[in-house]
């Protein structure tokens, strides 16, 4: 095969993705469209920060930009502290290198996986593996709205197998980013005895999150205020707890049961989740591609999560497919995780029935329960 092929079947899908972007950016005030989650939760919110406003506050930041399409999610402050050099650009251009950032950690993350999994394949594999999560519906759906997935996802990936301290905290903080991702880590890697990882990463997020903090009180006028704010700010991202895109346990259990789950039901799923996850991974034993699939389940299914999180799939996809572990029950793993992927009912990111997004969770629950099987069965053929 020729070296330049996968560069331009690379560059034809990347092409491909930008247009589709471009032709479907959001409207002011709009919650649908292209680059909504980059205005609504990037920039916006960060830019209201710099002009004395606590994005938190839901009255206060639409009063201040009226183009907002939804609340500013429940994001920890450390992310408003890294979004602050984007924000005081105008959207445009911050949006451009948003973009060319988006490109840089596909790329980056991919060749992770490969260097981990397949470093024989070289820069054919590197950008073949960047080219099927472009086009899968996480990669599709995180570059359409313009989330910041990559690099929490990268940093999960460092704070699992980084040898050295610092760094596997610093991957801890990424993840804390969006306290649905780095909630389930912290619990699992303190679970897999990396607990100075869990502390050094709660560390540097309540570091970096401590300025932010100390202009928000002064913005509130006192910590009361203040923790009314971000109270309101959750009540309203809950209120959107029927979201038909949403793919974890307790959505799926929402959307097709058409109930109504009390937070305290929604924190005792997500720690059973935790508690099945840490059983799994000190009963595996040892932190290989086999406990990194299982945190990486766990955590898109605990919590608040988008077609967009299941990009932290792309490691334990192409890493159990290669890894020889668990036998037959492997391969029903990772076919359950590539079918969730490339769920052909959710082609289509913007649009959609309350049942599509059902599909991809309860594959994600059917890989999860094969990873289990095959651990079970691995521990009894030990134990014989």
């Amino acid at each position: 095969m020729s070296r330049a092929v996968p560069v331009v079947v690379f560059l034809l899908v990347l092409a491909a993705v930008t247009v589709r972007l471009l032709t479907t950016l959001t409207d002011p005030g709009s919650d649908q469209g292209g680059y909504v989650d980059f205005r609504d939760a990037v920039h916006a919110p960060a830019n209201a920060l710099i002009d004395g406003v606590d994005p938190y506050n839901t009255g206060d930041l639409r009063t201040h930009n009226p183009d907002v399409g939804a609340a500013f999610d429940a994001y920890s402050p450390h992310h408003l502290l890294l979004a602050l050099p984007l924000a005081a650009l105008p959207i445009a251009v911050a949006g451009t290198i948003w973009w060319a950032l988006n490109v840089a950690l596909l790329l980056i993350t991919s060749r992770f996986v490969i260097e981990r999994t397949r470093p024989g394949w070289g820069h054919a594999g590197v950008l073949g593996l960047a080219t099927l999560a472009l086009v899968s519906n996480p990669g599709r759906s995180n570059f359409l709205t313009g989330q910041p997935t990559l690099a929490i996802v990268l940093g999960i990936y460092v704070a699992l197998t980084s040898d050295r301290p610092w760094i596997a905290g610093a991957g801890t903080m990424l993840a804390l980013l969006k306290p649905q991702f780095g909630i389930p880590l912290v619990l699992l890697l303190a679970a897999a005895g990396k607990w100075r990882t869990a502390a050094r990463g709660l560390g540097l997020a309540g570091a970096l999150s401590l300025p932010i903090v100390i202009a928000l009180v002064s913005i509130e006028g006192g910590i009361g205020a203040l923790a009314e704010a971000v109270t309101d700010n959750v009540r309203a991202s809950a209120s959107e707890a029927a979201s038909v895109f949403r793919i974890d346990l307790v959505g799926v259990i929402i959307r097709e049961f058409a109930i109504e789950i009390d937070v305290g039901v929604v924190v005792l799923i997500a720690l059973l989740l935790a508690a099945l996850g840490a059983g799994l991974v000190r009963s595996w034993g040892q932190m290989d591609i086999v406990a990194i699939t299982v945190v990486a389940l766990v955590t898109v299914l605990s919590l608040f999560h988008h077609p967009y999180d299941g990009l932290i799939l792309m490691w334990p996809i192409v890493g159990l497919g290669m890894a020889d572990r668990l036998g037959a029950w492997r391969w029903w793993a990772v076919g359950a995780m590539t079918a969730a992927a490339f769920n052909p009912l959710t082609i289509r990111v913007f649009e959609g029935e309350r049942g599509v997004y059902t599909v991809t969770g309860l594959l994600l629950m059917a890989a999860l329960g094969a990873i289990g099987l095959g651990v079970a069965k691995q521990r009894v053929s030990t134990a014989a």
